[in-house]
């Protein structure tokens, strides 16, 4: 998701550069008026550059996404809940593969963990069984943020220009840090998908079960040949044979 700029309120720099003027013209001097005027408004300049940016708001669901939340038994609140949560969850997955296009060695211990098709898999997964997002919460709500900071820190101490061995030694702990996050989260999304395999074998068992009779009866030998009985004709005399063939 791209993320809104940041609006400057410009109506609210011009009152407030406005107000730093006419205190100033109360000196009866100008040059303070255009001073205050500098100070208020470069002021309030300064507020409006510090403010948070807005967070995004979640886009508009599609008919097929809502129809699969109600089919899952999410009610409305629960259904804009669990948005805003996998919203955020995308921001940061996506903020991680920046950071790992722009860091060699998180992109190669993401790359040699598999971590990025994981992380796409297991936000898929739990997109499919949002009843489920509890038993995901670990990866949404510890690891995915704490994988995300460590890269970000990670991302800092490297832009240090002088390095110590203290450094390097930070490094190699957070390297060795976000690999073992890199396990655990391959560990947490195979127990996710557990239950879905579990399932499937049921199914596939029972559909065997199903089969196994029909099976064996089309297998059994089937006596198809004819018996018939010699139809005994009475035979003919010589002269009678003769005659009909006259």
């Amino acid at each position: 998701m791209n993320k809104p700029e940041k609006r400057i309120r410009w109506l609210r720099v011009g009152i407030w550069a406005a107000a730093g003027l006419v205190l100033g013209m109360l000196t009866m001097h100008w040059w303070v008026g255009v001073f205050a005027m500098t100070v208020f408004g470069g002021a309030r300049l300064i507020g409006e550059l510090s403010r948070p940016v807005p967070k995004p708001a979640t886009p508009p669901i599609t008919p097929d996404m809502a129809a699969h939340y109600a089919d899952s038994g999410l009610t409305a609140s629960e259904i804009n809940l669990f948005r805003e949560t996998m919203d955020q969850a995308a921001d940061q997955i996506h903020e991680f593969e920046a950071i790992a296009d722009r860091v060699a060695k998180i992109k190669a211990i993401a790359t040699n963990a598999d971590l990025f098709d994981i992380m796409h898999a297991y936000f898929k997964a739990i997109v499919q069984t949002p009843k489920k997002l509890g038993a995901a919460g670990h990866f949404i709500y510890e690891q995915l943020p704490n994988l995300l900071s460590i890269a970000q820190k990670y991302e800092a101490i490297t832009h240090h220009e002088v390095k110590t061995q203290d450094t390097y030694d930070v490094l190699t702990t957070a390297g060795n840090t976000l690999q073992g996050l890199a396990d655990t989260i391959r560990g947490g999304y195979q127990e996710f998908v557990e239950s879905d395999i579990d399932e499937l074998e049921a199914d596939l068992d029972l559909a065997q079960k199903q089969i196994k009779p029909r099976l064996e009866a089309s297998t059994e030998t089937v006596d198809r040949s004819v018996h018939l009985d010699p139809i005994k004709a009475a035979p003919l005399k010589s002269e009678e044979t003769r005659k009909q063939h006259e």
